[in-house]
């Protein structure tokens, strides 16, 4: 019997055997009868569907590599992750159901074909191959989830934080001007105003970390603008705030362009700002800006170079923070959110461009900003 057949034929027995077996697994031993039953005999189903269609090799090929052909619908295996997601089920217990319902439907087939001819074995290939597949579909919608309603969190914690912020900062800006107070008082209060300035800051980087991945980026005004200008600018200004760096800034070719302002001097002020910080002291940061069809920012600094695990999560504060080490995340030089080079590359991205980083013992440390004059209609 072809293994589609012998689950359409046994489909409770599967489902109470799969249901025996997954209450033995400590994710699941706490989950009702209900819960572990949601979606399973439809997801059964679909892998009888895909058993029984015609698969040529380079089709099994692309599944093993989870680039199964895409759906318009949500598949049987998104929906049942969604629900998991809704109803509290941690990550570990879904992927606990899918290796439960593995181990059951082949053992009982084994208990009936006690022979594998080769049909036998395709089958069991292509029914591992479904399986894997609903599980990578799940995992994935899983995680969306999880990040999307993260993110949410984020974005209305970020926005609640700004009302008592903004009274602070008001009210620290009266205790400034208040004549009758103390000199002593009136610079704690400039302090205060100062830390607040700080923490919106990071509040507004918070937001453009959880706005950015819900999937809508950073939103962006493009207007006419002389990029050479806000360069000498945002220059000047890191010079003064870093005294004993020096930064040189080398600016060429036709700089008017249509960028939103704020964004792009953010960016600009950001890849500066973290050459500044972790490169030599004693070497210079080289800024250089070029216009042409298209304007290019080269960023380098001298100093070690990067290891290539943290190069290829650079952009990512999440995945950067987890390549740390103990003692680099303890570090107070690492002790920051990290979201600058995040929000930077989706500033570049939301203009129509290009960011990427190197970094060898010879060059040192270079980001290069490719972006066109003007920003695509999307």
């Amino acid at each position: 019997m072809r293994l589609s057949d012998f689950i359409r034929a046994n489909l409770e027995l599967i489902l109470q055997e799969w249901e025996d077996f997954a209450t033995t697994l400590q994710p699941l031993a706490q989950s009702n009868q209900r819960k572990l039953r949601d979606h399973a005999e439809q997801m059964l189903l679909v892998i009888c569907s895909d058993l029984e269609t015609y698969q040529c090799e380079q089709d099994s090929i692309e599944k093993s590599k989870g680039n199964a052909p895409a759906t318009v619908d949500d598949t049987a295996a998104e929906v049942h992750a969604k629900d998991r997601v809704q109803s509290g089920f941690a990550i570990e217990e879904l992927m606990a159901e899918y290796r439960a319902m593995r181990a059951s439907v082949l053992r009982l087939w084994q208990r009936q074909e006690r022979q594998a001819d080769e049909s036998a074995v395709q089958d069991m290939v292509r029914f591992n191959e479904a399986i894997d597949q609903a599980l990578a579909e799940s995992v994935a919608r899983y995680s969306e989830m999880t990040r999307d309603s993260q993110n949410v969190f984020l974005a209305i914690l970020g926005h609640d934080v700004r009302n008592p912020l903004g009274a602070i900062s008001m009210g620290a800006q009266l205790l400034m001007f208040d004549p009758a107070l103390p000199e002593k008082s009136g610079a704690v209060a400039g302090r205060i105003l100062a830390s607040t300035r700080r923490i919106d800051e990071l509040v507004s980087a918070l937001i453009d970390f959880s706005t950015g991945h819900l999937g809508s980026g950073i939103p962006v005004k493009p207007a006419m603008m002389d990029f050479a200008v806000e360069c000498r600018q945002i220059v000047d200004e890191l010079r003064a705030f870093h005294p004993g760096r020096t930064v040189m800034l080398d600016v060429s070719g036709d700089l008017n362009v249509t960028w939103d302002r704020s964004r792009i001097n953010q960016a600009l002020s950001n890849l500066v700002g973290n050459a500044i910080q972790h490169g030599q002291t004693d070497q210079p940061v080289w800024v250089t800006v070029k216009g042409g069809e298209q304007v290019v920012l080269s960023i380098q600094n001298m100093g070690n170079p990067i290891d290539p695990a943290h190069l290829r999560v650079m952009f990512d504060p999440v995945k950067r923070f987890a390549v740390r080490s103990a003692s680099e995340r303890s570090s107070a030089e690492t002790s920051n959110l990290g979201l600058g080079l995040y929000i930077t590359r989706e500033i570049v991205s939301a203009h129509g461009g290009s960011i990427r980083v190197s970094s060898t013992n010879a060059e040192g440390t270079v980001f290069t900003v490719t972006l066109p004059r003007e920003p695509s209609a999307d």
